[in-house]
């Protein structure tokens, strides 16, 4: 019988499945670095996150009792807030008037005297409409237009007129009675205020 060398084959292919297994080791072997390093990284990252949290709980326990006390702040700002606003408006119509009475004074030219002093609210479709009534002694028509002049230059008063003038005398002397009218600017009609208000003096 023939005999055949199969020992060479063998070999080779016990060879090729030796490298084979040495490959396969060697990916797993590798794969297996990158797991650990991706664990590792991931693990580092879990670390640090978790530290942030604890500090930026630590932080936050320090800073409760000022959010406290900026609420408590914030709660009593609300509770004011309607009594601001109306001291605010009360405050802006007391330096209105200061600032029209101080206008009257520096608007009427010498010789004129102011004998009375009326204002006069009147309401329209929600809105009101104040108006002055200024009534005086002077000793001429050039002056009482002069006055006129000066009155329509005054921010908070529009539309100044001449309701009346005529002669009069004072302790014998010629003099004229006038009366002059203005409207005064941007004043809203409050609810349940006085539909009709008159103020003399």
């Amino acid at each position: 019988m023939p005999s055949i060398n199969m020992i060479a084959p063998r070999r080779a292919e016990k060879r090729k499945l030796e490298r084979d297994m040495r490959r396969l080791v060697a990916v797993i072997l590798v794969e297996l670095v990158c797991a650990i390093a991706l664990g590792g990284w991931l693990t580092a990252r879990l670390v640090a996150t978790r530290g942030r949290i604890a500090d930026l709980d630590v932080q936050l326990a320090r800073l409760r009792p000022t959010v406290k006390q900026i609420e408590d702040y914030e709660s009593a700002t609300r509770k004011i807030k309607p009594k601001l606003d109306l001291l605010n408006e009360a405050r802006e119509r007391t330096l209105r008037w200061h600032r029209i009475l101080d206008a009257l004074t520096s608007s009427l030219p010498k010789p004129s005297y102011l004998t009375r002093l009326t204002t006069n609210q009147s309401t329209g479709r929600g809105e009101s409409s104040p108006t002055v009534a200024l009534t005086g002694i002077t000793v001429s028509q050039a002056i009482i237009g002069e006055a006129m002049l000066r009155l329509s230059s005054v921010p908070d008063l529009v539309q100044v007129d001449l309701n009346y003038s005529q002669p009069t005398s004072v302790n014998g002397a010629p003099a004229i009675e006038f009366e002059l009218g203005a409207k005064m600017k941007g004043e809203k009609d409050r609810k349940g205020a006085q539909t009709n208000g008159r103020v003399q003096s």
